[in-house]
């Protein structure tokens, strides 16, 4: 019998190819922009599920309830949870953001600017399972380093590179590591990206240091790490948790802060939308995506149901035939199911195909690979199995809903008015959906440009920043003087600065503990962003001092530490106290010993939109982590080469390395523009499968009223008169949708942007274009079906059998 169906089933497809086709493209369409997005979100939503110990790692977080929880802890806690708790069997360091610098080869005297690299405690690799390719990746010692096998490749080529020394020049000078282990490349489903780890333990020796005595690693007062404790098996994190904060809170200045361990598993999205703890990724993001999925498969396949209604008409005959020799409603389902089956098999094999083919353009969209792991997850299989039983179901159904009305007569009324119905309001459903993400991809448009283009309270145009030199050898100080006066000396340069932050890329560090010289017990949990600077760069960036006066160059050259003096912007002078921003300048604040103020900056975003401006102190010193300049846009290859002569001749050994600051400032609304543009594409391919279907239904509506507009044109109806009855309700199904979209993305966008401190808002227009659009793309596509109806013979319709 199955094989019966399935040669039947064969034969009616090959026979109908246009129909085969049409239906056979849009499933494809559906299908592969499900797989895509499928492997994006199964791709977030099992970030760090590689690690063995998965289960019972967890990311220290301290909150006062007030202030952002704060990840960021000083590392001495790490014995002291060790040494007190017994449910924890492990608490391990890692430093991301203070380690980069440059990497020497001592062997081929190469040199190499490193980013991703991270200072990590001894026992880091037992407890984070990252695969080893070679060596034990022990960091125990002092002067060690675990480096991934890219890294391996790049500095020793094909000799292993085990045992083999590197000479690491970073904010901490120079030293030497021997490399102990060699890793697999970290996948891009991990939260801890780094390249090169160094062991912490190096920095105990204040020699190692360079003077920056608040990276001991065994501190209790500066913040720069991240701590993961591991705990023992069946131990409870809520638990321990509690037993964590009564602890701290022995100290009288931590009585109002709270301890929570926040699960691994949970680092990259959360537990929930809701989540108040810090994560790397978007879960409103992942799901919005896999609504998407679905939301275009069910697009997808309401068109294929669509479609086979107009199919069906043209097989009234094999149907009357197969009732008539005794076939039930059953038979024929198990028929229309079969071919429908072969269809959605065929879709999947061709959609895999395609999958492998956009790997490119994919990556370029979500910016990661895509991941073919996602296909090889019990949960995608779940999906799959249960999409092809629902649609084959369904399909089956479908007919036996359209064919069971026929009589012993075989009378003309074929379809009830019944099914009439459901195939508008399939259409309605179509259309609410493509119109929906339509809008969201208008809203998330509008949204971006708002951040793009608000003013920012400085001015990032024509900014050329070069990267400084991580190696100053000896006489830096001198180095970097050099280097800025030959660069004032040349025509094209109008302004130039230094600085070891910039807009857009952080800041130095965050320092709490700051309060005004009479404390307040409010002060004492408030953290400020740091920035470090000389003494030019509130004018290079166009920034405002809306009360006192700029850094003197002596006191640039001295730096914070001897000149006790620092400048607030205006969140920090009025969290500070003061009655003004006036009022604060000339006053002094404490942070250890009493700093002056010496004045106030306007408030500038100096992160993106994204984020609310928070409270800085501005830092005087002549700094040398980036080189920021006005430069004239005329020949700029040229200068360019100018510039990276002057600094290889100053700064032999450094590589050379140079942005434009308003692109980088720009990359922080990298997930922003992905997800418009991934809207773009689902909304572009949701219309284009719906009005497959809103073309198959014209199509079928023009076969059902051949005759009577065969007759009206005999009886002298205009073509403008017949193309108005073919599309009028087809523009009412239009319509129809536009009204349910609406309220139900005005509710979604409004959800959406209640996430940005700065809002575009929700505009009228937004629904206007998209329901014009819509509108317009649903007459084109059902005003062809009318025009060749209205232009068609009318004696080919009327004429009989």
């Amino acid at each position: 019998m199955i094989h019966s169906y399935l040669r039947i089933a064969w034969r009616s497809l090959s026979k109908r190819k246009l129909f085969t086709f049409i239906n056979l493209t849009g499933l494809v369409l559906g299908l592969s922009s499900f797989l895509l997005l499928f492997s994006f979100v199964a791709s977030e939503w099992t970030y760090n599920d590689f690690h063995v110990n998965k289960d019972n790692i967890y990311r220290l977080v301290v909150t006062d309830g007030v202030n952002e929880p704060e990840v960021y802890l000083p590392p001495g806690y790490a014995a002291v949870l060790e040494s007190q708790f017994t449910d924890i069997k492990t608490a391990n360091i890692l430093a991301n953001q203070i380690a980069g610098g440059l990497v020497i080869i001592p062997e081929t005297k190469e040199s190499f600017k490193e980013d991703w690299v991270m200072y990590a405690d001894g026992d880091f690799f037992r407890s984070f399972s990252f695969p080893i390719s070679s060596g034990n990746a022990e960091l125990t010692q002092p002067n060690t380093a675990v480096i991934s096998s890219k890294l391996a490749k790049k500095f020793f080529g094909n000799e292993n590179g085990i045992g083999k020394t590197v000479q690491v020049s970073n904010q901490f000078g120079k030293s030497d590591y021997t490399v102990t282990g060699i890793l697999e490349d970290i996948t891009v489903r991990s939260d801890i990206k780094g390249e090169m780890f160094l062991s912490i333990h190096t920095l105990e020796n204040a020699a190692n240091r360079n003077g920056n005595d608040w990276a001991n690693p065994n501190g209790m007062e500066s913040s720069f790490v991240n701590l993961f404790v591991t705990l023992k098996d069946g131990s409870d994190s809520e638990g321990v948790a509690d037993q964590i904060t009564q602890f701290i809170r022995q100290n009288p200045d931590a009585k109002d802060q709270t301890v929570i361990l926040q699960p691994l598993s949970e680092i990259h999205l959360g537990n929930s939308l809701s989540d108040p703890l810090p994560t790397q990724g978007s879960m409103g993001t992942v799901l919005v995506f896999a609504a998407i999925a679905l939301m275009i498969v069910g697009i997808a396949y309401v068109n294929y149901l669509n479609l086979s209604a107009a199919n069906i008409l043209t097989r009234i005959k094999e149907i009357r035939m197969r009732k008539v020799l005794g076939a039930d409603s059953w038979q024929l389902a198990q028929q229309f199911m079969m071919e429908t089956l072969m269809l959605m098999l065929v879709a999947f094999g061709l959609s895999f195909l395609i999958a492998k083919l956009v790997e490119g353009p994919y990556e370029s969209l979500f910016g990661q690979p895509l991941w073919f792991g996602a296909f090889a997850q019990p949960s995608f299989w779940l999906v799959i199995n249960a999409i092809l039983l629902l649609c084959t179901l369904l399909s089956g159904f479908y007919v036996v809903a359209l064919s069971g009305k026929f009589g012993h007569q075989f009378q003309i009324n074929f379809q009830p008015k019944s099914s009439q119905t459901l195939k508008k309001t399939l259409v309605i459903l179509q259309f609410a959906i493509s119109v929906t993400i339509i809008i969201g991809t208008i809203a998330i448009r509008d949204q971006l440009s708002f951040m793009q283009n608000q003013n920012l309270g400085m001015d990032l145009t024509q900014k050329l920043v070069i990267d400084g030199p991580s190696d100053l050898g000896e006489n830096g100080a001198s180095k970097v003087s050099a280097f800025k006066s030959s660069l004032r000396s040349q025509a094209f340069v109008e302004k130039l600065s230094t600085s070891n932050a910039l807009p857009g890329i952080g800041y130095n560090f965050f320092a709490s503990g700051i309060t005004p010289m009479v404390p307040r017990p409010e002060d004492k949990d408030k953290s400020y962003g740091m920035m470090i600077m000389d003494n030019e760069f509130i004018d290079t960036y166009g920034m405002t001092l809306v009360a006192g006066r700029n850094f003197s160059p002596e006191e640039a050259n001295q730096g914070w530490g001897q000149s006790k003096k620092l400048m607030l912007n205006e969140n920090a002078a009025l969290g500070f106290g003061f009655e003004s921003v006036e009022a604060a300048v000339g006053q002094s604040v404490l942070w250890g010993e009493p700093y002056e103020i010496l004045a106030v900056v306007k408030d500038y975003h100096h992160m993106s939109l994204k984020e609310e401006i928070m409270p800085m102190i501005f830092l005087p010193s002549q700094a040398s982590g980036y080189f920021s300049m006005v430069v004239s846009s005329d020949q700029m290859e040229g200068n360019l080469e100018s510039i990276k002569a002057i600094y290889e001749e100053i700064f032999p050994g450094n590589p050379f390395a140079y942005f434009f600051i308003d692109e980088r400032y720009a990359t922080q609304y990298q997930q922003e523009q992905q997800l418009g543009q991934a809207f773009l594409v689902g909304g572009i391919i949701a219309i284009l499968i719906s009005c497959m279907g809103l073309f198959a239904l014209a199509a079928y509506t023009v076969q059902q009223k051949s005759k009577e507009i065969g007759i009206r044109k005999v009886l002298g109806a205009s073509s403008q008169s017949l193309i108005q009855l073919v599309s009028k309700d087809f523009v009412i199904l239009v319509g129809i949708a536009l009204v349910l979209a609406f309220p139900f993305s005005w509710w979604a966008l409004d959800t959406w942007q209640s996430g940005f401190p700065y809002k575009a808002g929700i505009s009228v227009w937004t629904f206007t274009l998209a329901g014009g659009l819509t509108m317009f793309i649903a007459l084109i596509t059902v005003g062809s079906q009318a025009l060749r109806a209205a232009w068609a013979n009318p004696v080919d319709s009327i004429k009989d059998e």
